[in-house]
């Protein structure tokens, strides 16, 4: 829960605006701001001094343990429970002048980089992100990731690894990173921070992944995307029907759990390579 929620309260707070156009939208809990670099630009959130008992201030209270696709009551420590009456709207970033052409830059170079390679003109450019945000990646990042149930959305490095094997000669993969991630082999490597790798999604032709941050990145600048969402959350609480969401219905789904999970494992065991590969391929093609 990070950046994604943060694209999810965007929505709110521009139809909080709309309504209310002289009103201050504030994202925080009645008494804080929650800032964010998601929000960074946006002009229907107010991020200046506050005044707690001013008329004009409408707080939007999605913050840390307490998101609209959760329910607070039922949730527990061993599971979190999910709010079946939200649906998310796409959000909304605003790039600078200088974030819009470095990520056009950074396109551009990879296209270059995959042409001189293959000796041919690069028709797609798909950015693609293997790793969640365990403990591993914690490590290896230099963030503080509490507990395991990031890992519930691990499809797994070496599909991730398969996909790009089998497509490399057809697609120009780029994945942004920070730190010291786990990378894949034969992908272009973009070091960027969160509002950077946005910047360079929105040139790409699609994003795939696992749900989180880009893919509600994703949606928030209208690009196709691939979702892997396994069995641990559903897409009716936090996907989009404009991605292609590969979900596991059975009856423990979405299980929620907040530690390493069998049902999870095994949810992500059935969706295999040649799907995803074939459902790039559809997109990409159309």
């Amino acid at each position: 829960m990070g950046y994604g929620d943060d694209f999810i309260a965007t929505a709110q707070a521009r139809v909080a605006k709309e309504k209310n156009p002289n009103s201050r939208v504030i994202i925080g809990d009645g008494n804080k701001i929650y800032p964010s670099i998601v929000y960074l630009n946006n002009p229907n959130i107010y991020q200046g001094e506050i005044s707690v008992n001013d008329t004009r201030n409408i707080w939007i209270k999605n913050y840390i343990n307490n998101r609209p696709y959760i329910d607070q009551i039922k949730t527990n420590r061993e599971r979190i429970y999910f709010n079946n009456n939200f649906s998310p709207t796409p959000g909304d970033i605003f790039f600078s002048k200088e974030e819009d052409m470095k990520g056009l830059e950074v396109i551009k170079t990879a296209k270059k980089i995959w042409e001189t390679q293959f000796k041919k003109i690069s028709k797609f450019v798909v950015m693609i992100e293997p790793n969640v945000k365990g403990p591993d990646y914690a490590n290896n990042v230099g963030s503080n990731i509490v507990g395991e149930a990031h890992l519930n959305r691990d499809w797994g490095f070496e599909k991730w690894q398969e996909v790009v094997n089998n497509l490399k000669d057809q697609v120009a993969f780029i994945q942004c990173f920070k730190g010291k991630a786990k990378k894949l082999t034969s992908v272009i490597e973009a070091d960027s921070n969160f509002r950077m790798a946005v910047s360079i999604m929105k040139n790409c032709d699609l994003f795939v992944g696992t749900n989180g941050g880009l893919i509600q990145a994703a949606a928030a600048i209208n690009k196709p995307a691939i979702n892997i969402l396994g069995g641990w959350i559903s897409p009716k609480v936090i996907g989009y029907k404009t991605h292609e969401n590969f979900y596991i219905d059975d009856k423990k789904s979405p299980c929620g759990a907040r530690i390493r999970c069998q049902h999870c494992a095994e949810c992500m065991s059935q969706i295999k390579v040649d799907e995803v590969i074939l459902s790039i391929l559809k997109i990409l093609n159309k």
